[in-house]
């Protein structure tokens, strides 16, 4: 019951269809094909239960995100955006303060429905697989993290066995997963100790997990990207490229990444600082933090390393191996790379193809203009 009540609404939908009439249409069709999973007896009684317990749900989410802290209000608006879109409370604040006074059109439940149901499921499979992923990039010449070790689900690292036997700067990560969840980056110590990213030591054999993880090394950031690294992890680069049906693939948007100096990386709000990258001349924007939405920074609030204006080395290399990386699954309307400037060149750490909708749309809260997505979108369920 537990599990029933926090998959509400199960469907994905709320009360009101989007105002954007293409993605009304894809998450209609969506939610048509989750239903048609089940019995048809079933749904009689299913689908008035997810429409009328959605607000109950709702409003429960949305009191426990009151003590966010916010800096922006949290109350009926935003329930009435969670009743209306079928968002969660997290994502509609940050969409309404973000990106446009309007319900969130696609949120993260209705968004996976969406995208994963267009274009070849075997392309979706593949991605979700990162190790295969990471197998089909590394064949076409594309650079990848090495993989040290895999650990399979509930087995603890042996500590006589590399990587776990000396010091070792690691990071470690679901070999299915999204969004960072469940990743750790790890310092080996000597005598079969490790450190974790906030400060913790441990014995490595409490590194056993419920899923199965892949274990790489970490990478350093770019020399000339040395100051955007200040609270440990490289910055990420996140490339999103789509295609029409049949057609070449373009780069959509393009965000940077920076972590946030003592906070959780997985933490949605305030884990990271986001600036978005100009295409053609390869330039930062200020950039945001969502638990922020109204401070713009030209310059990192910790240590005053510029954004806006700056040059990001290696752009047009990571933006040419990503169009790569996407002639390689021609069956996939939409793909999200996550790229590591190192010193080396861009490594791919892993693709996604149901990416976050408000990560994808916000270039245009830092002052972008990418190409709208969802006519796009359409063409691909046309073709299905």
């Amino acid at each position: 019951m537990r599990k029933a009540w926090s998959a509400l609404p199960w469907d994905g939908q709320g009360w009101r269809a989007p105002a954007d009439a293409d993605l009304a249409g894809l998450r209609r069709a969506a939610a048509a094909r989750f239903w048609r999973r089940l019995p048809w007896w079933s749904r009689l009684a299913l689908v008035p239960a997810s429409h009328l317990l959605w607000p109950l749900a709702a409003a429960a989410r949305t009191v426990r995100f009151t003590r966010a802290r916010l800096p922006a209000p949290v109350g009926w608006r935003v329930f009435a955006d969670c009743v209306l879109g079928g968002a969660h409370p997290v994502d509609a604040w940050a969409w309404r303060a973000l990106v446009a006074a309007a319900p969130h059109p696609l949120p993260h439940r209705s968004a996976a429905a969406v995208l994963t149901g267009l274009g070849d499921p075997a392309a979706h499979l593949l991605l979700r697989d990162k190790l295969a992923t990471a197998g089909l990039l590394r064949a076409a010449g594309i650079p990848t993290p090495e993989t040290l070790a895999q650990l399979p689900a509930g087995t603890a690292p042996d500590r006589c066995q590399p990587p776990w036997n000396g010091p070792a700067a690691l990071f470690i990560k679901p070999r299915a997963g999204a969004a960072g969840c469940g990743t750790m980056a790890v310092d080996v110590l000597q005598g079969g100790r490790c450190r974790l990213s906030d400060g913790t030591v441990v014995d490595v054999e409490q590194l056993r997990t419920d899923r199965e993880m892949l274990v790489q090394p970490r990478l350093a950031a770019a020399p000339d990207l040395a100051d955007l690294a200040a609270a440990g992890p490289a910055p990420v680069l996140r490339l999103t490229t789509a295609r029409t049906p049949g057609g070449l693939p373009f780069l959509h948007s393009a965000l940077l990444s920076m972590a946030v100096p003592g906070r959780r990386p997985e933490a949605f709000l305030r884990g990271h600082l986001w600036a978005a990258v100009e295409p053609a001349s390869a330039t930062l924007t200020a950039g945001v933090i969502l638990g922020e939405p109204a401070r713009r920074h030209a310059r990192l609030p910790w240590n005053g390393a510029p954004l806006a204006g700056r040059l990001l080395p290696g752009f047009a290399a990571a933006s040419e191996l990503a169009l790569q990386a996407m002639t390689l699954l021609p069956g996939l309307p939409l793909a999200t790379w996550d790229i590591i400037p190192t010193a080396d060149g861009p490594v791919f750490l892993e693709g996604n193809s149901a990416g976050n909708w408000l990560l994808t749309n916000l270039a245009q809260a830092c002052g972008l203009a990418p190409p709208p997505l969802p006519p796009l979108l359409r063409l691909w369920a046309g073709a299905i």
